[in-house]
C-alpha cells in the first residue's frame, strides 16, 4: 500500500478532553483545599477534612470515567428506561422520613451509611440518556400521542419530581439540556418557544409560593438593602470577587472565605478561586469550560450514530450550562439557586455523575474515530483498486 494513502493513525480518544477534565478536577482539589481550610480546622480540628474526602471522591469519579471511556453504550441505551424511573423512585424517596434528608427547608438527599447521595444528580444523566434514546429511535417518523407520552411526558415528571424537592437550579440545568436536545432534533421553534413560556410561568410561581425562593429573589434584586440579611451571601461574593482584582491576592490568601462567605467550598467556591487568582484565574476557568463545550459540540457533530449525537451534545449542556449559572449566580448576575459548579464544588455525587458523564463523551470520541478510521481505510481500499485497474 502507498504510505501517502494511509491514514495516519490519531489517538483513540480525545486527548484535548480527556486534558481539560483532568485539569478542571485538579483545579477543583486544590480550591477546596483552600477554601475549607478554616472551616474544617474550627469545626472538626482536621484541616484536610473537606479536601481528603473530596479526593476519595475523585478517585471514585476516575474509575467511573474510565469505566464510562470503555462500557459497551448499546448496554447504556438498554438501560435507559430503567435507569429513569429508578431515578424517579430516588427523587420520590428524598421525602421519605429517615431515608430522605432536609435540609434549609429542601428534601434532596437521600442517606447511604454514613454518606449522603442526591438523586438530581444521577437525574441529570439519566434524563440526557434517556432522551437521546427515545428521539434517536423516532428518527423522521412524525409525532403521535404515543411520541409524547414516551417523550414529553417522562421529562416533565422528572422536571416536576426536582423542583417539588425543591430544587430550582437543577430543575433549570434539566430544562435547558432536554430543550437542547428538542432543538438539535428538529423540534419546531413555536412549540419550543411555547414550552418555554409556561416553564418559565411555573419557574416564577413556585419561586414566589417557596419562602426560602422568594427571600433569594429579593436578596438578588438589591443585595445591598439586607447585607446582613437576605443580600449576606451575595456581598461577601461581590467582596471576595472584587478583592481579587487582575491577579489575586494568591493561593489560600483569601479573607472572604474566613467564615464571612457561607458555603465557601460549595457552591460559591467560584467567589474564593476569584479572590485568591484574580480575573487572570476566572478567565482561565472559563476558558476551560469553553473549551469543554467546543469539544463536546465537536464530537457530537462528527457522530455518526443520532443517538451518539444526541447524547454527547445533551451532556456537554448539562456540564457547561450548570457551570455558567454557577457563575452567573456567584457574580450577582442570575437570581440565586442552590446549583454545584462541576468539578471544583465540594460534593461527591456531582463530580462522580460528572466525570461518568465526561467518560461516556469520550466513548462518543472513540467511536466517532473508529468510523473515520473505517472511512479512510475504506477510501483507501478503493484509490489502490482503481491504481491497480490503470495499471498494464
Amino acid at each position: 500500500m502507498n504510505r501517502r494513502l494511509r491514514a495516519r493513525r490519531s489517538p483513540q480518544i480525545d486527548v484535548t478532553l480527556l486534558a481539560i477534565v483532568l485539569m478542571l478536577t485538579g483545579a477543583g482539589l486544590l480550591s477546596i483545599l483552600s477554601a475549607s481550610a478554616p472551616v474544617a480546622e474550627q469545626g472538626l480540628s482536621h484541616t484536610l477534612y473537606y479536601v481528603q474526602r473530596q479526593g476519595m471522591w475523585c478517585v471514585v469519579g476516575l474509575v467511573a470515567l474510565v469505566a464510562a471511556t470503555f462500557v459497551n453504550m448499546t448496554l447504556i441505551r438498554g438501560l435507559a428506561k430503567w435507569v429513569l424511573l429508578a431515578t424517579a423512585a430516588l427523587l420520590m424517596c428524598t421525602h421519605v422520613p429517615g431515608i430522605g434528608i432536609t435540609e434549609l427547608g429542601s428534601s434532596r438527599w437521600l442517606r447511604v451509611g454514613p454518606f449522603s447521595v442526591q438523586p438530581s444528580e444521577v437525574a441529570k444523566l439519566s434524563l440526557a440518556v434517556y432522551l437521546a434514546d427515545r428521539l434517536a429511535r423516532q428518527g423522521d417518523k412524525p409525532w403521535s400521542l404515543l411520541t409524547v407520552r414516551h417523550t414529553l411526558a417522562p421529562t416533565l415528571g422528572v422536571l416536576a419530581l426536582v423542583l417539588v424537592q425543591p430544587d430550582l437550579g437543577t430543575t433549570i440545568v434539566l430544562a435547558i439540556c432536554a430543550f437542547a436536545v428538542f432543538f438539535a432534533y428538529g423540534t419546531r421553534i413555536w412549540l419550543l418557544g411555547g414550552t418555554a413560556l409556561v416553564a418559565v410561568a411555573g419557574v416564577l410561581y413556585s419561586s414566589f409560593n417557596t419562602d426560602y425562593q422568594r427571600q433569594r429573589w429579593i436578596g438578588f434584586l438589591n443585595p445591598w438593602a439586607e447585607p446582613q440579611g437576605n443580600g449576606y451571601q451575595l456581598v461577601q461574593s461581590l467582596m471576595a470577587i472584587g478583592s481579587g482584582g487582575v491577579l489575586g491576592v494568591g493561593f489560600g490568601q483569601s479573607k472572604q472565605k474566613l467564615f464571612y462567605l457561607p458555603i465557601q467550598y460549595a457552591d460559591f467556591i467560584f467567589a474564593v478561586l476569584a479572590e485568591e487568582f484574580g480575573l487572570i484565574g476566572c478567565v482561565s476557568l472559563l476558558a476551560l469550560f469553553l473549551l469543554l463545550a467546543w469539544r463536546g459540540i465537536s464530537i457530537a457533530r462528527e457522530a455518526r450514530d443520532p443517538f451518539h449525537a444526541l447524547l454527547a451534545l445533551a451532556l456537554t449542556t448539562i456540564v457547561v450550562g450548570q457551570a455558567y449559572i454557577n457563575i452567573g449566580v456567584v457574580t450577582a448576575s442570575l437570581p440565586t439557586t442552590g446549583i454545584p459548579l462541576p468539578f471544583l464544588s465540594f460534593g461527591g455525587s456531582s463530580l462522580v455523575i460528572t466525570m461518568f458523564s465526561m467518560g461516556l463523551l469520550l466513548n462518543i470520541s472513540r467511536h466517532n474515530h473508529k468510523a473515520q478510521e473505517a472511512q479512510a481505510a475504506a477510501e483507501n481500499g478503493a484509490l489502490e483498486a482503481r491504481s491497480g485497474a490503470g495499471q498494464p
